[in-house]
């Protein structure tokens, strides 16, 4: 059996483009097809190296104060809730009655 990998691309209308090279003996084939999402690097700026990636993926982990001061805290005002622990109450007492019926 013979084996390679190729680049190609799939065209509005459903066609398959890529280019077999011409050595590839001819003859039934079998084709396994995986989408691969497009990664855009600007060209004026080099792939990042492995220190860059592996500094990028290193916990930077911050003390409570830290939180704070960046203003990392109060996530749920944006759904008007102020009290976490009346809201979860609230939350118990709903699914109760919702049981109930």
């Amino acid at each position: 059996m013979v084996a390679i990998r190729l680049k190609g691309y799939v065209t509005e209308t459903g066609d398959i483009e890529v280019e077999i090279p011409k050595d590839f003996p001819a003859g039934e084939v079998m084709l396994t097809i995986e989408a691969v999402e497009a990664v855009v690097v600007p060209i004026d700026e080099p792939p990042l190296t492995d220190a860059e990636i592996e500094e990028l993926m290193r916990p930077k982990p911050k003390t409570g104060a830290e939180i704070v001061a960046l203003g990392h805290t109060g996530g749920w005002e944006h759904k008007g809730i102020t009290d976490s622990v009346e809201w979860i109450d609230e939350q118990r007492r709903k699914r109760r009655e919702q049981r109930e019926w």
